[in-house]
């Protein structure tokens, strides 16, 4: 079996697990879920994916997937609080952008989920470029459900800094600012 045939059998196991974990979960009970591109939830209407969930959308760096995974910080801190959480996380474990169609398909599971998502947190590591963040920071800058982390050191982070004072966006300069703020709606 060819090791593309057995990924593909692998995270067809996986998003089977995990829609049928998610299909059960049915109470009001605390629950937090990561969705990845490749994987699907069942859908209880066209607008939003299961009932009484709140859905966040992780933008940010993520540097072709070199950058440090702040997406599994974030998971674990949404998984010691209260509330029914659904995270769209558009890193994945193994992206090829070699492989044909993949680029379209990971651009458009990207504006829809950035599209369709109760909330937007973006994280920008000082390390990084992160221009593709960027354009999804001016697509978004006037949706009201914007969060923005930009460290400091970021080599654009005044761009950034007046664009979210300009647009009312959030601004915070570390995850642990953003999580005591009074503003942190994930409390």
């Amino acid at each position: 079996m060819s090791l593309f045939r057995s990924m593909g059998l692998c995270l067809t196991v996986a998003a089977t697990a995990l829609i049928l974990c998610l299909s059960s979960c049915q109470s009001e009970e605390a629950v937090t879920h990561m969705l990845h591109p490749h994987e699907e939830l069942p859908l209880t209407d066209s607008a939003r994916p299961l009932k009484g969930f709140t859905s966040v959308f992780l933008a940010g760096t993520i540097d072709m997937g070199n950058s440090i995974d702040w997406q599994q910080e974030v998971y674990e801190h949404f998984r010691q609080t209260d509330g029914r959480w659904l995270l769209y996380n558009p890193r994945q474990l193994h992206w090829d952008p070699t492989r044909k169609g993949e680029m379209d398909y990971q651009v458009n599971w990207e504006l829809e989920h950035l599209e369709k998502a109760d909330y937007i947190l973006m994280y920008l590591l000082g390390s990084s470029k992160s221009p593709i963040s960027l354009l999804e920071m001016g697509l978004h800058a006037r949706s009201g459900k914007m969060y923005v982390i930009c460290e400091p050191d970021f080599y654009r982070h005044d761009n950034v800094r007046i664009t979210c004072g300009f647009y009312g966006i959030p601004l915070f300069n570390s995850l642990d600012e953003f999580w005591a703020s009074d503003e942190c709606p994930f409390q």
